[in-house]
C-alpha cells in the first residue's frame, strides 16, 4: 500500500462522515433556512414521499436484482389503508401509517409466494399486472376508495408538545419534520439490512442465484422476505404522500408512477444507500427547475435522463463515487462495494 493510498484510506471515511454531517445539518435546518420559501419546503417534502418507496425498490432492484413494475400499486395499498383508518375510524397518524405499511407488506408476501419462483422476466410481468389490477381497484371501488375522485380530506398528524416547543404538523414546516423522521426511519431500515448477513446473502443472490443456493442460502425465503419489506416501505411512502397531499387519489399510484419509480432509482444509483434520495431529488427538482421551458419542459427532462443513462450508467451515486476516487486516487474497491459485493 502506497503512502497516498494509506492516506486516502484514512481521510476518505472522515470526508464521508463530514459530508453526511453537513447534509444532515442542512436537512434539519431546512424549515428555518426556508421559512420564507414555502415552495421549496413543499418540493423537499414531495421528494421524500417519492424517496421512501424508492428505498424499498432499491432493496429489491439494487441489492437483490429483482425488478418490480408495480411498486406504486403497493404504495397505494398503504395510502388507502392509512386514509381509511384515519378518516373513518379515527386512528392517529403513526398507528395508521404502520397499519398501511403492514397491509402493503402482507400483500407483497402473498403476491410473492407464487410469483417469486418465476424467472426474472416473468416476475417483472406479474408485478406489472398486479400494479395495474391495484390501480383498477383504486379507480373503481367507489364505495371504499372513492373511485376516480379519491378520498379528499385526509388529516395530518396533530400538534406535538415537546414542553419547550410545540410542533404543529398541520403546517408545512412542522410536516417537514414529520416527513424527515419517516424518511430517516426508511433509510435506517435500508442501512441495517444492507450491512447485515441477510443483506450480504441478498448480494450473493444478485450475483449468482445458483452459487448462492450452493453456499446454503435459501434463495426463495430471502427473496420473499425482501419483497415483503420492500412493499411495506412502499406502503409507508404512500401513506406519507396522501397525508401530505391530504387526498388519496388513484392517479398517484398508476403504472406510469411505478415506471418513474424504477427510473429514479436507476438514475440515483441502484445499489447505493443514497441512490433513492438523489434520484427522488432529481426526479422532483429538475421538472420544477425546467418550468421556465413550459411546453419543452418534459422534452428537456427526457434529454437530461438519456444523458445520465449514457454518461452515468451506475447512476449519479456511481458517478459521484467514481469522481471522488479519481480526485483522491483512492483504492480500487470502496467499503460499500465490499459490503454488498458490487464489482469496482
Amino acid at each position: 500500500m502506497t503512502a497516498m493510498t494509506a492516506l486516502t484510506a484514512m481521510t476518505a471515511p472522515r470526508a464521508g462522515r463530514l459530508a453526511i454531517a453537513i447534509v444532515a445539518l442542512l436537512a434539519l435546518a431546512a424549515p428555518f433556512l426556508l421559512a420564507d420559501q414555502p415552495y421549496f419546503l413543499h418540493v423537499l417534502i414531495l421528494t421524500m414521499t417519492f424517496a421512501i418507496p424508492a428505498i424499498g425498490l432499491n432493496l429489491l432492484l439494487g441489492y437483490t436484482g429483482l425488478v418490480s413494475l408495480g411498486h406504486m400499486g403497493f404504495a397505494g395499498v398503504g395510502a388507502y389503508t392509512t386514509a381509511l383508518l384515519m378518516m373513518d375510524h379515527g386512528w392517529s397518524a403513526v398507528p395508521a401509517m404502520a397499519a398501511g405499511a403492514a397491509a402493503a407488506g402482507v400483500l407483497g408476501v402473498l403476491v410473492g409466494i407464487p410469483c417469486l419462483r418465476l424467472r426474472s422476466h416473468f416476475f417483472i410481468i406479474v408485478t406489472l399486472a398486479v400494479g395495474m389490477i391495484l390501480f383498477a381497484l383504486f379507480n373503481n371501488l367507489d364505495g371504499i376508495t372513492g373511485g376516480a375522485e379519491g378520498l379528499p380530506g385526509v388529516p395530518r398528524p396533530g400538534p406535538l408538545d415537546l414542553g419547550f416547543m410545540v410542533i404543529d404538523f398541520r403546517r408545512l414546516g412542522g410536516f417537514y419534520w414529520f416527513a424527515l423522521v419517516v424518511t430517516l426511519f426508511a433509510l435506517l431500515v435500508q442501512y441495517l439490512i444492507v450491512r447485515s448477513d441477510f443483506g450480504r446473502s441478498l448480494a450473493a443472490i444478485r450475483q449468482d442465484e445458483i452459487l448462492a443456493a450452493a453456499r446454503g442460502v435459501n434463495v426463495f425465503a430471502h427473496k420473499l422476505a425482501i419483497f415483503g419489506i420492500s412493499t411495506a416501505l412502499a406502503g409507508l411512502g404512500g401513506a406519507l404522500k396522501v397525508m401530505f397531499l391530504r387526498v388519496a387519489a388513484p392517479l398517484s399510484f398508476e403504472l406510469l408512477e411505478s415506471i418513474n419509480l424504477v427510473l429514479l432509482t436507476i438514475v440515483g444509483g441502484a445499489g447505493y444507500l443514497a441512490g433513492p434520495i438523489i434520484g427522488a431529488l432529481v426526479y422532483v427538482a429538475i421538472p420544477e427547475i425546467l418550468r421556465f421551458a413550459d411546453a419543452w419542459r418534459l422534452v428537456l427532462f427526457g434529454v437530461i435522463l438519456v444523458a445520465m443513462t449514457l454518461f452515468a450508467p451506475r447512476g449519479l451515486s456511481g458517478m459521484i463515487e467514481a469522481g471522488w476516487r479519481r480526485l483522491r486516487r483512492g483504492p480500487a474497491v470502496t467499503g460499500e462495494e465490499a459490503a454488498d459485493g458490487r464489482p469496482a
